[in-house]
């Protein structure tokens, strides 16, 4: 799955431990008898939001003398269930476990049918639906399914664990004039008097549950070719043309035959479908019909900002088709085996089809989302089997902090060996269950080393190193001397020193020369002989360790790194370095670089650093590059650096950004929120009446919403209260205005406080889901303790995997310090402001005296 919306939307974990009290080791179930085939035969009521019929369990056991067997059948109604030649059965059903007993025990290898019949009305969770009513008429009409990690059991009895692993048929029956898509290949569809039809979709391959999937409504398609005699083809709701979904997946194709080129390896499946619907949230990985939510499909102006974003999206859950579906982790334990390697492919396309930049970009930006969790919410290690729920698991340890720990394996190893001991493993375990032991042991033959010292340090433990650098040159002995520190154990004593190869650089007449080395110990000194004092110097120059690096050699150096480093890290590493000095000339040097910067993420990385600086020279910097910054995929970032100052040149130029800037949804939303960012300066009639606007897609009003709340204007009130009522604006942005109250009852006087988490607490039963999960994060930024007993509620009416998040918002609320008086915040933004204004008035009077 990809995690857009789990890590930007709901923040899970921030500013936690990883687990709560009380969290248990997870291990894969006994399968003594276990499913190996499912029939599901479902009829599909839109309208009334309801699934009945009848799933037949083809179970097999493995030894003999089991009798029973529990499949995981949440709050189904009217449950029967009896074996389908007639052996005696008894059944129990106590609303969360189907408990099903022979009365005869299996032989080994003997093969009988439970055949469940029952009916699911408004589920929780797992399965989804959509219809018009009055309030919002042009609503999408259709059912679907969505179940990563362990959702599948909200509507069909299985066995809800990923290492079980039945095929499928599909007999799903809905109005004849809807689409019905379902994992594996259509068979047949029959049409039926009462104006029903029934599609029979088999899978002949195995598949968990959280990868079993159907789509059920009125639809558009785009049919898109095939891939090696397999057909490719897109659907969405109405609202959205082909075009539309070519413009959003029209690569796919292309896609595939990398991927197959890569792997050297088949796609595995009968069909490459994918669907978009909203409320999905992020994208997932179902064989053979994969999932995506529509905030993701593009039109002609979001292609601009999110083309890229979609593309990677649509290459992650493509890998899955490998990595994940294919080939299955045995239980959550080892699920970065799935989705680390889903990241990472993402990084290897970037780098057969754009290059080493791209590559070294991907790379870094993993890192540094992976760190930013790791510094500031909590570390565990990569494969772990200690967690409170296996979504707790689906974070940055295992995203992009798997990724990158693959990238530096692969580069310790070598492109030849890696590369052939990952085609060996595709082939060897497609079709099969794997541990994290059976992928090291793979590498180990085709290297001939021992991995487990590595795979220890690395996946097995937690943290990373942190180096910090400082270099030295004596001209007369001819010296440069690299000193480099692990400062992380000091810090910390439950992390290790790391063992680990990097590389040391220096460039002389513009040419890089790089001197491997290992790090084992918290100091070391390396030697180099050098004729004359190199232009530049660095640490891990060539892009491939897993650390964080703090390494000034002076402002010289830096600036020469800055324009002249030939990789992008280097160049992205000198403009953070040269940021933390406050000097103007410094920031002045990193804003012309980014004038001459061609590549984009460079751009968004300089952006980020001098947000960073704190220094009115940055906001000069800031306010003048959103004057001629066009492209899309940097304009957003861009506006959020200049906004982290409330400053009125930042003002004037978010507002002329607004005003005859590129027209880039999420751009413009992020100008309206930091415009709210200026507290008392901010255009506050200007936001009241953009707020009452509808936005193409969303994303303007959005932001408008969160400039609300922003400002700490009392007045925001009655206008996020009215905007987050059921059927006052789009949902593609009410639950942002809900989220929003949060932010609002935070900073606002005992009263209005009062009226928000009232309003909150009300939101928690709307009837858009997103709306409620935005409510529960709005309760949370506002501390609600007030609110407590009807979040927890709530919370006891959702799936056990959502009511984990639920415990964890109550336990933030809990263990947080009441938010502080109006009053006191202002005072805190002033003194803020006032001593970066100092600090400016200071490098100039320096600057004034040296001229002196």
């Amino acid at each position: 799955m990809t995690d857009v919306v789990r890590l930007t939307e709901l923040g899970i974990h921030q500013g936690a431990d990883f687990t709560l009290p009380g969290a248990e080791a997870h291990y894969p179930p006994d399968l003594e008898l276990e499913p190996l085939h499912l029939d599901i035969a479902l009829g599909i009521d839109i309208p009334h939001r309801t699934a009945e019929g009848v799933v037949t369990s083809t179970i097999r056991a493995h030894r003999a003398g089991p009798t029973a067997v529990k499949l995981h059948a949440v709050d189904f109604e009217n449950v029967e269930a009896r074996d389908a030649d007639g052996f005696e059965l008894a059944f129990r059903y106590d609303g969360k476990q189907l408990h099903a007993e022979w009365q005869q025990p299996f032989k080994a290898g003997e093969e009988r049918k439970l055949v469940v019949k029952y009916r699911v009305v408004k589920p929780v969770t797992g399965l989804f639906f959509s219809s018009p009513d009055k309030d919002y008429p042009k609503a999408g009409t259709w059912a679907a399914t969505d179940h990563e990690t362990e959702r599948a059991r909200h509507w069909l009895p299985c066995i809800d664990l990923p290492n079980v692993r039945p095929t499928l048929s599909f007999h799903l029956t809905a109005l004849k004039d809807y689409t019905i898509l379902a994992n594996g290949e259509l068979v047949k569809e029959e049409a039926h008097e009462d104006g029903t039809k029934t599609s029979h979709w088999e899978l002949n391959q195995r598949c968990p549950s959280y990868i079993t999937c159907f789509a059920v409504g009125d639809f558009t398609r785009c049919d898109d070719g095939e891939h090696n005699g397999k057909p490719i083809a897109y659907f969405a709701e109405r609202n959205w043309k082909p075009e539309d979904l070519k413009r959003s997946f029209g690569r796919t194709g292309a896609m595939l035959d990398w991927m197959t080129r890569k792997l050297d390896d088949p796609y595995p499946f009968p069909k490459y479908y994918q669907f978009a619907l909203p409320g999905i949230g992020g994208a997932m990985e179902n064989i053979s019909l994969v999932s995506w939510d529509d905030m993701l499909v593009l039109d002609e102006t979001l292609s601009k900002e999110w083309g890229w974003t979609v593309d990677q999206i649509n290459l992650h859950e493509m890998a899955h088709s490998w990595f994940g579906d294919h080939i299955v982790c045995r239980d959550f334990a080892h699920a970065w085996l799935k989705e680390s390697w889903a990241v990472y492919m993402e990084t290897c396309y970037l780098e057969d089809t754009k290059g080493a930049v791209e590559r070294d970009y991907d790379f870094y930006t993993n890192l540094q989302a992976y760190i930013a969790e790791a510094d500031g919410s909590y570390m565990r290690p990569i494969a772990t089997r200690t967690f409170d729920h296996s979504w707790s698991m689906y974070d940055r340890h295992l995203y992009p902090g798997g990724a990158v720990r693959l990238h530096m394996l692969r580069r310790e190893l070598g492109d030849e060996v890696f590369w052939a001991g990952v085609r060996d493993y595709v082939k060897r375990y497609g079709g099969k269950v794997v541990e994290t032991d059976d992928f090291r042991k793979v590498l180990e033959e085709h290297s001939g080393r021992s991995l487990v010292k590595w795979f220890d340090q690395w996946i097995l433990n937690k943290g990373y190193p942190a180096l910090k650098a400082s270099f030295s040159y004596d001209g007369k002995k001819g010296e440069g001397v690299f000193e480099i520190e692990q400062t992380q154990h000091a810090k910390n004593k439950e992390l290790p020193l790391f063992e680990l190869v990097t590389d040391i650089g220096w460039v002389i007449d513009g040419k890089l020369h790089t001197r491997e080395i290992k790090l084992e110990k918290d100091k070391h000194s390396f030697i180099v002989k050098l004729d004359r004092e190199p232009e530049q110097v660095r640490l891990d120059p060539l892009v491939r360790t897993v650390c964080k690096i703090e390494f000034n050699p002076g402002d010289e150096k830096l600036r020469r790194q800055l324009t002249g480093a030939g990789d992008v890290v280097g160049r992205i590493l000198a403009a953070v370095e040269l940021c933390k000095t406050g000097k103007r000339a410094n920031i002045e040097a990193v804003r012309d670089a980014y004038k001459a910067e061609k590549f984009w993420g460079a751009r968004v990385r300089f952006a980020g650093a001098l947000a960073g600086a704190n220094s009115h020279a940055a906001v000069e910097a800031l306010a003048e590059l959103l004057g001629i910054e066009q492209d899309g995929m940097v304009c957003e970032t861009l506006v959020r650096a200049a906004g982290q100052y409330r400053d009125p040149l930042i003002r004037e130029a978010l507002l002329k950004f607004i005003e005859s800037g590129p027209k880039l949804y999420r751009a413009r939303g992020a100008a309206w929120e930091m415009l709210g960012a200026q507290r008392e300066d901010a255009p506050f009639e200007k936001l009241a009446a953009a707020a009452k606007q509808d936005t193409p897609l969303g994303w303007e009003q959005q932001g408008v919403f969160r400039a609300l709340a922003e400002s700490r204007r009392p007045e925001a009130l009655p206008l996020l209260l009215d905007a987050s009522r059921y059927g006052a604006t789009s949902n593609r942005a009410r639950h942002v205005a809900a989220s929003s109250l949060g932010a609002v009852a935070k900073h606002a006087e005992r009263h209005d406080r009062e009226r928000a988490v009232e309003k909150l607490a009300d939101l928690l039963r709307d009837p858009n889901q997103r709306v409620q999960k935005f409510a529960m994060g709005g309760l949370q930024a506002a501390g609600a303790d007030e609110a407590l007993r009807q979040l927890e509620a709530w919370g006891r009416g959702l799936s056990e995997q959502e009511q984990t998040a639920v415990k964890r918002a109550a336990a933030g609320i809990r263990a947080g310090v009441k938010p502080k008086a109006a009053a006191l915040d202002k005072q805190l933004d002033e003194f803020r402001e006032t001593l970066r204004k100092l600090n400016d008035r200071i490098e100039k009077l320096e600057a004034e005296t040296k001229k002196a």
